[in-house]
């Protein structure tokens, strides 16, 4: 009996050894040597720089919809734009085009023709606020700054990308001249419309360019992410979900009100069919997709016994699944996810409707298609009464290798801006105009380097979107530093920055 206890023992020892030596040892946290840029070594924001940023957000270059845009606001804001920066659009080495009437992209042309370009993306349209006014603490378009946050539509998403990045970019050639890597700056206007105007004509345009990476808007510095994580995580998404929308919808004979019959009311069919949809999630990917390397990087960060769990995701899977899945914005990352956004029928009160429609918007996980998704939703509503219509459909983007020089640039000036951070590949949870540049490059990444608490994350499309004057800042030494280091990551340094990160 002793000698069985003893080997059992031995074998859970042994088991136990395995687990910690893949927290521990196998997955390492991110190693780095950077010169943290200190407070006073940063530039700082003028009167100049704010003024130019107030302007630019009170121009409502408001998106409603495909082909529905405020176009006159658009032509105001492209001239502001080539009104303020005209300096940098003077050098012999900047060229600017105008794409399909409204887009924008600078190619600032690199003196080595040896290396490969890089493009920063960001939209300058935005998203109405229609509806929500009366909410705000200010105007939507007042660009008024109270205790140190300037509140404005675009703020987060996404004038302040666009704006931070030719800041940074009139500073970088007044500095150090034309750089030696050829930079395209793309700025689409029609990203809350679709894009399909605006960054797909970029993409054409730029036809068979091979970039070295592409960075977008995406996601971002959030703090007090998890009970137990102190430090902030900076989140680098290497993959975006995909897009589906389906209508579907019933067909029946309808009839007066005093005559019903539940099994033909088109109400009910569609009520039953987003019950069984409610009841049945797609699938839990976890540990097969990309936010395994999340979860990994996260774990490096955590005590001993939440970072055994989570760096050991082959064997307690289940466990990981059902914690995290109680926390809707966690669970999102694992799976494609359903949201019931529209729901229609009937006319009179007295009146048996004939017809009845619902719209569901799914965000893809990486490793589903549009068809895997639609095939699902059919076998688990599994009723020929219900039709269904395709609305719009775009495929989860593959996923970009986190060792790449781009991603490691990226990295490395967050940890030189945001001090205390800890980097890890992130996830895209909605879409952006990155996913049009798939054929340019394999690397792309989405980032807005800005730090924002949890609560802040309602802001985005919501009441009271805000940034700090602060926030700006850092973003404006992001891209600068991004441009010089990326300026100088070939050949030995990008091997030093991949070995340090």
């Amino acid at each position: 009996m002793n000698k069985i206890f003893t080997i059992v023992f031995f074998i859970f020892f042994l088991f136990f050894l395995l687990l910690v030596y893949r927290a521990y040892v196998i997955n390492q946290p991110c190693k780095h040597e950077i010169k943290i840029i200190e407070s006073g070594s940063k530039f700082q924001i003028d009167e100049g720089i704010l003024d130019r940023f107030k302007r630019s957000l009170k121009i409502q270059t408001v998106s409603y919809g495909q082909k529905n845009q405020n176009f006159t606001a658009l032509k105001d804001y492209i001239y502001f734009i080539q009104k303020e920066y005209k300096d940098i659009e003077a050098k012999e080495f900047v060229k600017i085009d105008i794409i399909n009437s409204f887009s924008l992209l600078y190619t600032i042309q690199g003196s080595d023709p040896t290396l490969k370009p890089y493009l920063l993306a960001a939209h300058f349209d935005v998203v109405p606020a229609d509806g929500q006014n009366d909410n705000w603490k200010f105007d939507p378009f007042s660009a008024s700054i109270d205790e140190g946050f300037i509140y404005a539509r675009g703020t987060l998403d996404d004038k302040s990308s666009m704006l931070a990045q030719l800041e940074a970019l009139r500073i970088f050639l007044k500095k150090n001249g034309q750089p030696k890597r050829t930079i395209y700056l793309a700025y689409g206007h029609d990203e809350e419309a679709s894009g399909y105007q605006g960054a797909k004509s970029i993409a054409n345009f730029l036809g068979n360019t091979s970039l070295e990476f592409v960075l977008d808007e995406g996601t971002m510095i959030v703090e007090k992410v998890l009970k137990g994580l102190d430090a902030p995580l900076a989140y680098i998404s290497s993959a975006e979900k995909g897009y589906l929308t389906v209508k579907f919808y019933v067909n029946t004979t309808g009839g007066h009100s005093s005559m019903p019959d539940p099994e033909e009311s088109p109400i009910f069919i569609v009520s039953d069919a987003i019950s069984r949809m409610k009841k049945n999630k797609h699938p839990s990917f976890l540990g097969y997709g990309p936010e395994t390397n999340l979860l990994k990087r996260i774990a490096t960060n955590l005590g001993f016994f939440q970072r055994i769990v989570l760096s050991n995701i082959w064997i307690f899977r289940p466990a990981i699944e059902f914690i995290l899945s109680k926390n809707p914005t966690i669970d999102s990352l694992f799976r494609t996810t359903t949201a019931v956004t529209i729901l229609r029928s009937g006319m009179k009160e007295n009146v048996l409707p004939s017809y009845a429609e619902f719209y569901v918007n799914h965000r893809i996980h990486s490793l589903q298609s549009c068809k895997e998704v639609l095939n699902f939703d059919l076998a688990v509503i599994n009723d020929k009464r219900i039709n269904y219509e395709i609305i719009d459909c775009s495929e989860p983007t593959k996923t970009s290798p986190i060792d790449s020089l781009g991603y490691s640039v990226i990295e490395h000036t967050a940890y030189q801006i945001f001090p205390g951070v800890s980097a890890v590949p992130g996830i895209m949870i909605a879409l952006t105009d990155s996913r049009f540049y798939t054929n340019l490059t394999d690397n792309i990444y989405r980032f807005l380097p800005i730090r924002l608490l949890n609560e802040d994350l309602k802001r985005y499309h919501g009441v009271d979107e805000r940034i700090s004057i602060k926030g700006y800042e850092d973003m404006i030494n992001f891209y600068y530093l991004l441009f010089k280091n990326t300026d100088q990551a070939n050949g030995d340094k990008f091997k030093k920055f991949k070995n340090e990160l």
